[in-house]
């Protein structure tokens, strides 16, 4: 199952949260607006019946008349929806606008029949008692036109705010969770090997968790050193009647003894590797180990005429124990010398985190599916390629427990390339 993102949940959360409460603000603003640009159109047809009323008078030759008539010229034009209209007791119209061109507003519709907004209102004019009712109107579209044209800034408005509140939460989250990945990026320099220790959060949420992690790897390496110290001391155990044995059985078991005192050593360093590969503050110089190395197979060259050439310049330390990667290298390049007839050359080299270090000779090598069947997983101490004894073997399980590998090839010499690879101590920040 893949794991979630924690920045991609929060950054979810707070936009939906944003979305959320903008469009609580967009309803409410939207709401307020509506109101308030009905109480306009309202209070403009409220202001047009008083015109009409303030100018109704009955008179005794003409009947009812409005003097003067409204001089506001949107009652004028043609079914433009601005209408007024004034009506008696028993629903005949008494004075009409010259909009309605003849026409009547009819509940809430005019005579094209649109849609209107309505405001209606009785009064009786001077000069006679009887109830009028004065009807005016104005066309519903140009109502929604006038929310219309408010709405639509306010829309941009808010879809500005939630892009500019999306992008300023963003940078929070950003911001708090650097120090998380600041913490986590200490964690593996540490399993690297670049730090020998936690540093101290700068955040105090994250001071628990280093603290934990810290006696983790207090405990982790107390453990290692109770497991070695034990490993040890079994050894010490057995050396001393394994030795007092040897002297008391016959000259034919001697051998049996001595392949139990070489399984006993090869267990010891066994162990001491699987703990250094677990001890991020084991580290090693790859150049100083070839130079031991050297000393150590120099004269077995010379005396066979073996050019001997060391190239580690540039590589990045080993991250385990310098006599571990002192016996495997050594392991190798002893093979080398013992097969090759004139050069071996042992070079190193980094490859992104991993170690790379070559052992390459010009001897009559080994066939490719002898290869395989040395290097087969499960292959046992006493089975070892003709010629070459044990040490491959050794040396690819010893870097395995490194999580590392042991591959063999033709070296460009002609004969056998053995190519180590190994965790490296990557290099440090700055």
């Amino acid at each position: 199952m893949t794991p979630r993102s924690l920045r991609a949940r929060l950054l979810a959360w707070a936009a939906g949260l944003t979305a959320a409460a903008l469009l609580a603000a967009w309803a409410a603003l939207s709401a307020l607006l509506t109101e308030f640009v009905t109480r306009r159109l309202d209070a403009e047809l409220r202001a047009a019946a008083r015109a009409v009323m303030a100018a109704a008078v009955w008179d005794e030759a003409e009947g009812f008349a409005l003097d003067p008539p409204p001089a506001d010229p949107r009652f004028d034009r043609p079914l433009a929806g601005w209408y007024w209209q004034v009506t008696g007791e028993g629903g005949e119209v008494l004075a009409r606008s010259p909009s309605l061109l003849g026409g009547v507003v009819a509940g809430a519709a005019g005579p094209d029949g649109r849609p209107l907004m309505v405001h209606r209102d009785r009064f009786t004019a001077p000069g006679d008692g009887r109830t009028l009712l004065v009807t005016v109107t104005l066309p519903a579209a140009e109502a929604e036109a006038a929310l219309a044209a408010i709405r639509r800034p306010l829309v941009a408005a808010l879809a500005i705010l939630a892009a500019a509140l999306i992008a300023a939460q963003w940078i929070a989250v950003r911001a708090g969770l650097r120090d998380l990945t600041r913490f986590a990026r200490a964690v593996t320099a540490l399993h690297e090997g670049v730090n020998r220790a936690l540093p101290a959060p700068r955040v105090a949420e994250l001071v628990p968790l280093a603290e934990a992690m810290t006696r983790l790897i207090a405990a982790n390496a107390a453990q290692i050193e109770r497991a070695r110290a034990h490993a040890g001391d079994l050894a010490h155990a057995l050396k001393t009647p394994l030795a007092v044995l040897g002297t008391r059985v016959r000259a034919e078991d001697r051998p049996l003894i001595a392949r139990m005192e070489a399984m006993i050593a090869w267990h010891l360093r066994r162990a001491r590797a699987a703990a250094a590969g677990l001890d991020p503050a084991a580290r090693a110089s790859v150049a100083a180990v070839f130079e031991d190395v050297a000393l150590v197979v120099g004269p077995a060259a010379r005396r066979r005429g073996v050019a001997l050439a060391l190239d580690a310049a540039g590589a990045p330390p080993f991250r385990g124990d310098a006599e571990d990667l002192a016996e495997m290298v050594g392991a190798l390049a002893e093979n080398a010398v013992t097969h090759a007839r004139s050069a071996v050359r042992l070079a190193a080299r980094g490859a992104g985190t991993r170690l790379v270090v070559e052992v390459a000779d010009d001897g009559p090598g080994i066939p490719e599916a002898e290869r395989a069947r040395l290097l087969a997983r499960g292959a046992r101490l006493d089975e070892g390629a003709p010629g070459y004894g044990l040490g491959l073997a050794i040396v690819a399980d010893r870097a395995a427990l490194y999580g590392g590998g042991l591959d063999l090839t033709t070296s460009p010499l002609g004969g056998l390339l053995a190519r180590l690879t190994l965790p490296a101590v990557r290099a440090g920040p700055g």
